[in-house]
């Protein structure tokens, strides 16, 4: 069939219809450019231009979402991850002290000319989506370490409801002026929040699903908003029903519901595939190009986004994103949903 532009091939993904191949993108932190929307578009930009990716998920420091409330991170430089310094969260009583923020001034500001100066610079035919935190993982970055916040879940549930309901005000405003800034939907990640290793299915339904949807309804009538339920163990079918137009999970982890399993239950598309840290970390590319064959057996590349299962290393070798941008390239011409027939250097 005719070869599509990225937008038309995410498009079609989304709808469940024909394309000329899957659509791929990979993104990462970039440590040494996140502290301003010009540095962290410009690193994104230069990915974009040496891969080529069929969309462009926008991957702010990881701290972006609560530094508003007094998070700090110390960057130690190079590939390192930024160290926790500061957080607000000591006691349970400290929870009543987390109120609503503006969301267009501050971090979630700078994110906001972030997507206007990317949309701006990127071509129109590239999708662009932006990373947004479900409001219960907001909160677990405030308390320091996961257990905190959980332990506060169960002995001032009012306190902690308390702060939900601000950060969700916050996030709600948020949504909607990235919308307006360009951005063709959100990537609305779950972190630690929704896996059974720290929280179970009632949990999750009373602290985090009515704040995620109400995120998800603020930023209403965007194309293409994804649902990333992280972790091993993760809730997956648990928010199946979330009005999202792809979920992304790690697929490859044996915990985790496969490919196939998302296909077969899940409406949306299914983003994924390529496991974040093991094969792409591997000294050749033979392991990521293993699991994309899987993929591609698991779901005739219907619906189906190449993609890692979370945000991938900043030492991720490049080569091994080079050879599985050509071979996904490399099944043009096979149209989606028809029979499996992996590339030859696959």
């Amino acid at each position: 069939m005719t070869a599509m532009t990225p937008r038309e091939r995410v498009s079609a993904t989304l709808r469940g219809a024909r394309t000329d191949r899957p659509p791929v993108s990979f993104w990462g932190h970039v440590y040494t450019h996140e502290s301003s929307p010009a540095d962290l578009v410009e690193a994104t930009l230069r990915r974009q231009r040496e891969y080529d990716w069929d969309w462009v998920k926008l991957n702010p420091r990881k701290h972006y979402h609560v530094e508003d409330w007094g998070v700090r991170y110390r960057y130690p430089g190079g590939s390192a991850k930024p160290a926790l310094e500061r957080w607000p969260i000591h006691a349970a009583s400290d929870w009543s002290t987390i109120g609503p923020r503006p969301p267009d001034q501050g971090a979630l500001g700078e994110q906001l000319e972030a997507v206007r100066l990317l949309r701006r610079r990127l071509s129109s035919d590239v999708p662009v989506v932006q990373t947004v935190f479900t409001p219960l993982a907001v909160l677990g970055e405030m308390a320091g370490r996961p257990d905190v916040l959980r332990r506060h879940l169960d002995s001032d549930p009012e306190r902690v409801r308390e702060a939900l309901e601000a950060v969700t005000t916050t996030y709600e405003g948020f949504v909607r002026r990235l919308i307006d800034a360009g951005a063709d939907g959100i990537y609305l990640a779950t972190t630690s929040w929704a896996s059974r290793d720290l929280l179970d299915p009632e949990r999750h339904r009373v602290f985090s699903r009515p704040y995620d949807l109400r995120i998800l309804r603020a930023a209403q009538g965007a194309p293409f908003h994804v649902l990333h339920v992280c972790k091993p163990r993760n809730l997956l079918f648990e928010v199946a029903d979330y009005p999202v137009a792809a979920f992304s999970w790690d697929a490859t982890d044996p915990t985790n519901p496969s490919l196939a399993d998302g296909l077969a239950r899940l409406s949306g598309a299914v983003m994924g595939g390529v496991s974040q840290e093991r094969a792409l970390l591997s000294s050749t590319p033979d392991a990521a190009l293993g699991e994309l064959r899987r993929g591609l057996d698991q779901t005739g590349g219907r619906r189906w986004m190449v993609a890692p299962g979370c945000s991938i290393p900043p030492d991720t070798p490049a080569p091994t994103l080079r050879a599985i941008r050509d071979a996904v390239g490399a099944l043009a011409g096979r149209p989606a949903g028809a029979p499996p027939r992996v590339a030859p250097h696959l």
